[in-house]
């Protein structure tokens, strides 16, 4: 009977344990929008045609990002355009002013601009517990194996990940650039750069869809 108690609460140990596991595992490679803020008063049609910009100093990563967002709105929702910036501006992320004339020029109502990546860490601690575990040994007096238990103490830790987030904004033209959407993507420990671009820019314009924003 104490053999069948002793090993029922090992069982479920064994079994939190895992939970615990699956959790940090389900945790990895999974995007979700934080922060995520919509104007109310904004009720306008769908843009029609919106110009994506990146935020990034280094040309290849902001040709990246940007491919990445008019990649994502041209698969599943091919009813808005999609412009990347460095196609109207190939030298340097514009500043606002030319953003808003070439905006006029090229009939644009929306402007997506992607922040920069910010990196930071996730720690959590994991406590320690105590479990009775067998223990098995041979004894001279008995000329046998014999198995007793004792409690064992597994400490804690601190489980540290990497938690990579990047901003998105969307105005539109008018009114000098009204903000009408903005959220920021969070993703932990993500398996590549690639991955995490296209995990946000397909969430970002998916979520722009249910709210009427694109379409």
């Amino acid at each position: 009977m104490k053999f069948t108690k002793v090993t029922v609460a090992i069982e479920v140990i064994l079994i939190l344990a895992a939970t615990v596991s699956l959790m940090f595992v389900g945790g990895c490679g999974t995007t979700q929008l934080v922060n995520l803020w919509k104007d109310p008063s904004y009720q306008a049609a769908p843009l029609k045609k919106i110009m994506i910009i990146a935020m990034r100093k280094d040309q290849l990563n902001r040709r990246m990002w940007e491919d990445a967002f008019v990649t994502a709105l041209k698969e599943d929702h091919a009813g808005t355009v999609a412009v990347p910036s460095y196609q109207l501006f190939p030298q340097d992320v514009p500043d606002p002013p030319a953003v808003q004339e070439k905006a006029k020029e090229e009939g644009f109502d929306g402007v997506l601009i992607v922040a920069r990546v910010e990196r930071d860490s996730l720690k959590t601690d994991v406590p320690g517990y105590t479990a009775s575990e067998p223990v098995t040994e041979y004894s001279h007096k008995w000329g046998a194996y014999i198995t007793y238990y004792e409690n064992v103490y597994h400490p804690g830790y601190t489980e540290t990940q990497k938690v990579v987030s990047v901003r998105t904004d969307l105005l539109v033209t008018q009114n000098e650039g009204q903000l009408v959407w903005s959220a920021t993507s969070e993703q932990i420990d993500p398996s590549s750069s690639d991955q995490f671009r296209s995990s946000v820019s397909d969430l970002v314009m998916d979520k722009l869809a249910k709210d009427g924003l694109v379409k």
